[in-house]
């Protein structure tokens, strides 16, 4: 069963889908933009130079020291990475823009690798930038900056879950049950003549007294109805 029926309780996950690629090229445009925009490299070895001079305001994780001697070190290398993620990222979002207009499952495929690697790196952004900032802020300011962030996390792992939902729903369009019970059509769902199914089907089709079968909500009742009466 897939993951989720609606977005956000109103939208379908098809239309959340898409909105989620548009917010995710903005989200993946804008900080590439300005990170060229400021120098690129020069900008990113200038600034962990900055934080170096600075490193007893901060709490001493190793893993943030070692990550501000690799960005001092070799930013060209840090900045090429970055720039390409974000640009095969952003060919990805499109690409999930296009599988879910045309209903193909597998150009949802790679959003969904790219966008989960992607927030698990701001995951660890943003645990290891609470431990490092502690010393800076009191006790109640880490505490609310924590669990915005964490919500924020949320938000954006719950998005990617309308994607998920939308790839699983996506495969079960087009099994035979589905276009048995609904027709080939996955976008414009229609009854099956009663000519044409068996009694488990006539069964099914007396139980749910629906004119039409929305593509997100009731199609998956039905489907959950079908098959506890199948199995």
């Amino acid at each position: 069963m897939p993951c989720m029926k609606m977005c956000c309780f109103f939208l379908s996950t098809r239309l959340g889908s898409i909105i989620v690629g548009i917010l995710s090229i903005l989200q993946l445009l804008i900080p590439t933009l300005i990170l060229v925009a400021n120098g690129g490299e020069n900008y990113l070895k200038t600034g962990a130079s900055n934080i170096n001079a600075h490193l007893n305001d901060f709490a001493q994780e190793e893993v943030f020291i070692s990550f501000l001697r690799f960005t001092e070190d070799d930013p060209e290398i840090l900045f090429i990475g970055t720039v390409s993620f974000c640009g095969l990222h952003l060919l990805s979002c499109i690409l999930m823009i296009l599988g879910a207009l045309k209903v193909q499952k597998w150009l949802l495929l790679p959003f969904i690798i790219l966008e989960l690697i992607r927030l698990c790196i701001l995951s660890l952004i943003h645990v290891i930038g609470m431990m490092v900032i502690k010393k800076q802020l009191n006790l109640g300011d880490l505490i609310a900056i924590t669990i915005a962030g964490g919500f924020g996390l949320l938000l954006l792992f719950y998005l990617w879950a309308c994607v998920v939902a939308l790839y699983q729903i996506f495969g079960i369009v087009k099994t035979e049950k589905y276009r048995s019970l609904f027709g080939t059509n996955p976008l414009t769902p229609a009854r099956i003549r009663t000519e044409s199914v068996n009694p488990k089907q006539l069964k099914v089709a007396a139980k749910t007294d629906n004119s039409l079968y929305t593509y997100n909500s009731n199609y998956l009742n039905e489907y959950h109805t079908y098959s506890q009466n199948k199995y």
